[in-house]
């Protein structure tokens, strides 16, 4: 049974965005609607006749689940039909022209060839005419090589790539298959080249997760290079100073305002606490002691990472590897070289016990960084289950005392958390601060009866403290962002 949708002022303003800009940004956060805000500004535009259909690139759960699901279940737009491009079904409604939304991940976009065992000689070293030393390679072909390139016309005129902030990264493979069909441009032989998409919107609550650096790559996926250039070292240049050691980038004087004031015209914030009717959130710090040995062993590997940063040795990649290690350490377990994982304390096991007590009846959704983590707590706690979508109606009725997941596997497209839970244990901290906003916003978002109650375990005077800062940090910058292009918007259309 299909519902109505009533939208809000402020959706209302969302949905005129949309079909008004041609290029768009919807920086809303997650519970604001802007799924339903999108399709209903795609059926406007089909039903006047001033579009064709939409291509929806988004994360694998998301598109499998949440936008046919919206579809579905508005009266104004499940007359819509959806195509799934990932199946031989959506295929051949792309050739027809049969539907009106077409789904796609972004990891099929790019065409890949990969190195595999030869299949006629079996990897035989000496090879055959198939392969080279019994390597071979394989190609799979990406959606832009066999739907887009080459073809004069589409299905579709709109691009929507929902969770935005994903293609954040300037070099990312997947999003620069896609980009150079999406605007018009001059061919190096002096061709004009005519975009088949005529609307490019992307949508995220997390426009800048780490920094303003991140704001480049997708401003340029959606308005071509327009407003922040197309060159991304330029534009680190242009906005940025960098340390001696060119690792850490910091915005020049002004730069910030520059940079809001430049995307603001194509920028529509919404932010959850002026629109949601949400009960408070609290975070708490749960602070725990290393074991000596524990101890011991951080506090070695610590060193080690310190004297590579003193001396300007360290690079990125043995930066996250050591990092990893600190962190698996106060997690309470570590692999070794053979992968074998070994127990080394139990303090953050200890201190979820605590929690538990201090919450004995109601539901605890329990977050974790490590497969070897996450296994800890199912064997700690009997009435512990891994989380599996498909008992969200268990979870809803409150009888999943904890669920325990790696945040990463829920923190987009996932809904019903808020029904009957309203704390989150994070065993340890992320270094991603979109993976636990929007993890965080699963149970903070509209159907939220009581306080929500967010704990962070975090291991005393270890690299947990800095993760959380780092994460506070973050925080900061994205909601200054987010707060400054909504007042010059404000100024603008006064």
């Amino acid at each position: 049974m299909s519902e109505v949708f009533t939208p809000f002022d402020y959706q209302e303003e969302m949905i005129r965005h949309k079909t008004t800009c041609r290029d768009a940004l919807d920086l809303a956060s997650p519970g604001l609607g802007k799924t339903v805000t999108t399709l209903s500004a795609i059926s406007e535009l089909i039903l006047d006749g001033a579009a064709r259909g939409a291509l929806i690139v988004a994360p694998i759960r998301v598109l499998a689940i949440t936008w046919p699901h919206q579809v579905a279940k508005w009266s104004h737009t499940n007359w819509m039909r959806v195509a799934n491009m990932r199946k031989p079904e959506g295929w051949q409604a792309w050739e027809d022209g049969s539907a009106d939304i077409y789904l796609i991940n972004s990891e099929k976009l790019p065409t890949i060839t990969r190195n595999v065992k030869c299949r006629v000689c079996k990897g035989n070293d000496e090879g055959c005419d198939n392969c080279n030393r019994g390597i071979a390679e394989q190609t799979t072909p990406g959606f832009v090589d066999r739907f887009i390139k080459g073809r004069k016309t589409l299905p579709v005129d709109i691009l929507v790539v929902d969770e935005l902030s994903l293609a954040k990264n300037a070099s990312s493979v997947r999003f620069n298959a896609l980009r150079p069909y999406l605007h018009d441009r001059e061919t190096p032989g002096g061709k004009k080249f005519f975009s088949p998409f005529r609307r490019r919107w992307g949508l995220t609550g997390t426009p800048a997760p780490n920094s303003y650096l991140d704001l480049f790559a997708q401003v340029r996926l959606i308005d071509g290079g327009k407003r922040l250039g197309t060159s991304y070292t330029k534009y680190r240049s242009t906005y940025f100073d960098s340390d001696y050691l060119g690792f850490k980038f910091t915005l020049k004087p002004g730069a910030k305002e520059k940079i809001d004031e430049l995307i603001s015209d194509i920028a529509l914030v919404k932010l959850g606490e002026d629109y949601l009717d949400v009960p408070p959130v609290t975070y708490e710090i749960v602070e725990v002691d290393l074991p000596a040995e524990a101890s011991k062993a951080y506090k070695t590997l610590e060193k080690e990472l310190l004297v590579q940063l003193e001396r300007g040795e360290i690079t990125a990649l043995s930066a996250a590897a050591l990092s990893t290690k600190l962190l698996q350490i106060t997690a309470g377990s570590v692999f070794d070289a053979e992968k074998e994982v070994h127990l080394v304390h139990n303090a953050k096991i200890d201190a979820l016990r605590k929690i538990r007590k201090t919450h004995p009846k109601e539901p605890l959704l329990v977050l974790t960084s490590y497969t070897h983590e996450r296994k800890r707590v199912l064997e700690s706690f009997p009435e512990a289950r891994q989380f599996d979508e498909k008992d969200m109606p268990l979870w809803q009725a409150g009888k999943i005392p904890m669920w325990v997941t790696d945040a990463r596997s829920l923190s987009h497209g996932v809904d019903g958390l808020q029904a009957s839970g309203r704390i989150a244990v994070w065993m340890t901290p992320t270094y991603s601060w979109e993976t636990d906003f929007q993890t965080n916003s699963r149970l903070v978002r509209t159907g939220q009866k009581k306080e929500t109650v967010i704990y962070r375990i975090v291991a005393r005077g270890t690299l947990d403290e800095a993760v959380v800062e780092v994460l506070r940090m973050k925080e900061e910058g994205n909601a200054g962002l987010m707060e400054a292009i909504k007042a010059l918007r404000a100024l603008k259309t006064a």
